[in-house]
């Protein structure tokens, strides 16, 4: 858990949509549809990924009602994978394909025959699942917070390829906009933006960064001063 256990480096982004629709009993329902299907020890298959228990990455939420906090709902994204390393893959392949180049030794000269490619790929995937077989599953569990109130999400990460993982699975799970909070949206007031006919995001269209405000600034008190300097 990295939640409550010190600093964290979070992702925030809003749900664009009421809360009333959006009630913890619908939000369970769905997450129940996408729970992660682990990948076993011994089992071949490379990804899954879906939601999960936020503290164990267990693939039950059951007991949701005991991870809510006030007005804030904690669930966890969680996904394992299986990679094979290249560099074992192609060591193994190389000697599969020796092993069946001396037994398709042409005995009239000696040589041996070339390997068809069906066989090639016929050993290619079964040597590719012996090494999944043997591989351990690395497993990633991503903390979530969903404010109810708000409908606005923290993210426990920062990472661009947790962030995309997240974003896919949470469209499938409930095809909801959203948008990312960061100081170029946070001035936005998104309830009165879906929901006030007379809001208008116009104002908002000029703003720039701080900085290049300030060095405008300086550029024309530089300007102004060369100007009033007698000569």
């Amino acid at each position: 858990m990295t939640l409550g256990t010190g600093a964290v480096s979070i992702k925030r982004i809003q749900v664009l949509e009421n809360p009333t629709r959006t009630d913890f009993g619908w939000i369970q329902e769905r997450l129940s549809k996408k729970l992660i299907t682990p990948i076993g020890i011994d089992e071949v298959r490379e990804e899954s990924i879906g939601w999960c228990h936020p503290f164990s990455g267990d693939p039950n939420l059951l007991d949701a009602r005991d991870l809510c906090f006030d007005n804030a709902f904690v669930f966890g994204l969680r996904t394992d994978s299986k990679k094979v390393p290249g560099t074992l893959f192609r060591l193994q392949m190389k000697a599969a394909l020796e092993a069946l180049s001396r037994g398709t030794l042409n005995n009239d000269e000696g040589k041996a025959k070339r390997i068809p490619k069906k066989m090639k790929d016929a050993a290619r995937d079964r040597i590719r699942q012996e090494l999944l077989k043997h591989t351990l599953p690395a497993i990633r569990l991503f903390e979530i917070v969903w404010h109810l109130e708000s409908n606005e999400i923290w993210i426990a990460t920062t990472s661009k390829s947790g962030f995309d993982v997240f974003e896919k699975l949470f469209q499938e799970t409930f095809a909801l906009p959203t948008a990312i909070l960061n100081p170029g949206t946070m001035c936005v007031e998104f309830g009165r933006a879906m929901h006030d006919s007379d809001y208008s995001l116009e104002k908002l269209c000029d703003l720039m960064p701080v900085d290049i405000l300030a060095h405008r600034k300086a550029a024309a008190i530089a300007a102004h001063s060369a100007e009033s300097v007698p000569f």
